[in-house]
């Protein structure tokens, strides 16, 4: 029902298409708990073949995970192996910075009212509601919605940013800079379910949904 392959930087699953989620889920657990040692505490990107998954499927796949492996899943990916590739270097560029206590994991939805902040750089396992802001010493990833405020680069450093599985803000500022939808220079239609990229260039924040190119413009910096 279940089998696992490794690559640089992540792990696949492929998933039996008509077999019961529980039952599914049954063998995964038997199968991170075999290969715990193989894995160890790696941190990896985690792609889902054969079968799609409801969010709290989702959830519950993960939660699985974590229980019976030391691994530390750092994101769901796509079929855009290329986009993936770069979107995934930036996590493990934070994830870095986790390891050396200078960054934050924040694991659910940031509501209304809440702040979260970082002393250095800050992902959210969730979304951003409206009304609910994140802050960061250095760079935030966010794996669901920005609806809320983001300030990034509050160490006033050049080359941070601001990136979102969807990006539909109430203000993003990086240092300085401050970027209001409708107002900036290259926002991409929110209508548009995809990750973007807030960053510097030039002296001016712009937007670019995330590619190969806009991260090279990003970690070139």
């Amino acid at each position: 029902m279940v089998v696992i392959k490794s690559y640089k930087g992540g792990i696949a699953l492929h998933l039996e298409e008509n077999e019961p989620f529980d039952a599914v889920l049954e063998e995964i657990a038997e199968k991170f708990e075999e290969s715990r040692k193989f894995f160890r505490d790696a941190a990896l990107a985690l792609s889902i073949e054969g079968r799609i998954l409801s969010g709290e499927e989702e959830k519950r796949l993960i939660q699985t995970i974590d229980e019976h492996s030391d691994l530390n899943i750092i994101c769901l990916v796509g079929k855009n192996e290329e986009t993936n590739r770069k979107f995934i270097k930036a996590l493990k560029r934070v994830e870095l910075q986790r390891e050396e206590n200078n960054g934050r994991f924040y694991r659910g939805n940031v509501s209304n009212g809440e702040v979260i902040e970082s002393e250095g750089s800050l992902v959210v396992m969730g979304n951003v509601e409206e009304g609910g802001v994140v802050a960061a010493t250095k760079d935030i990833i966010i794996l669901g919605e920005l609806s809320g405020d983001a300030y990034a680069g509050l160490d006033n450093n050049d080359g941070h940013f601001i990136t979102a599985v969807k990006m539909n803000p109430h203000i993003c500022k990086i240092g300085v800079l401050s970027y209001t939808p409708g107002t900036g220079k290259g926002f991409f239609d929110k209508r548009k379910s995809v990750p973007c990229i807030i960053y510097n260039k030039d002296g001016e924040l712009v937007s670019d949904v995330i590619s190969p190119e806009a991260m090279e413009n990003v970690t070139t910096i």
